[in-house]
């Protein structure tokens, strides 16, 4: 790399530091924290009636857990690098979708469905946009699906949208997914190959696994009904 290069790249770095620390200051005002966790607390609030719902329809639980997450500054920048967007909080806040991001974790992979459809029946939820990593895996095997909806919030009589990111996956999937993350983690490019393809291997077997457990819960109604 030449010196022009280096040096090109030394300043982009710092400027990254520093709209890092920005986006950072930011996401850590009262208002606009508030404003993401209100977005996530109605989420949230909504999937415990839709679980309890769907628990009593079905006679069996359905969600094993649930989290959520706001994205840290240093998150919200990697992404906009990614895309090669603006690296500001104004950037984000207009480009990125899951700022603020709900996980759904089912015990069974046709749970999801069911999910996802009690989520677009709600009124007060509209949905921007939908990826099904399920029926379509990613070529690194991660399967979920990802809804991207937005939710009214009311405060002082004035209404606003706050955009979250749903990720619904079944347990087998949301193991993978976590294993995936870490074992990628921070390793040099030749290790990495090696460890993403076997991997997607494991998917695999996760994905027969899900399928597995199906038909036998499946088996098991079938003889108590």
């Amino acid at each position: 790399m030449t010196s022009k290069k280096v040096e090109k790249q030394a300043t982009f770095e710092e400027e990254c530091d520093v709209q890092e620390k920005i986006i950072a200051k930011r996401m850590k005002q009262p208002m606009i924290l508030a404003r993401y966790q209100y977005g996530i607390q109605e989420i949230m609030a909504k999937l415990q009636y839709i679980n309890a719902d769907l628990t009593e329809q079905l006679g069996r639980p359905v969600v094993r857990n649930t989290l959520s997450r706001i994205k840290t500054a240093h998150s919200i920048c990697k992404k906009l690098e990614r895309k090669e967007l603006e690296l500001s909080f104004d950037s984000a806040v207009n480009n990125l979708n899951d700022i603020a991001g709900v996980r759904v974790v089912c015990f069974f992979c046709d749970d999801i469905y069911r999910i996802e459809k009690a989520i677009r029946e709600q009124k007060d939820i509209k949905i921007i946009k939908e990826k099904d990593y399920v029926k379509k895996p990613k070529k690194s095997g991660y399967q979920s699906i990802h809804l991207i909806v937005d939710v009214p919030i009311i405060y002082n009589s004035v209404t606003e949208d706050v955009r979250v990111e749903i990720q619904i996956r079944s347990f087998a999937m949301d193991y993978w997914a976590e294993l995936d993350n870490q074992m990628c983690y921070k390793k040099s490019a030749g290790e990495l190959e090696n460890i993403e393809r076997e991997i997607r291997n494991y998917s695999d077997v996760m994905a027969k696994m899900d399928g597995k457990m199906l038909e036998l819960r499946k088996k098991i109604e079938a003889m108590t009904n």
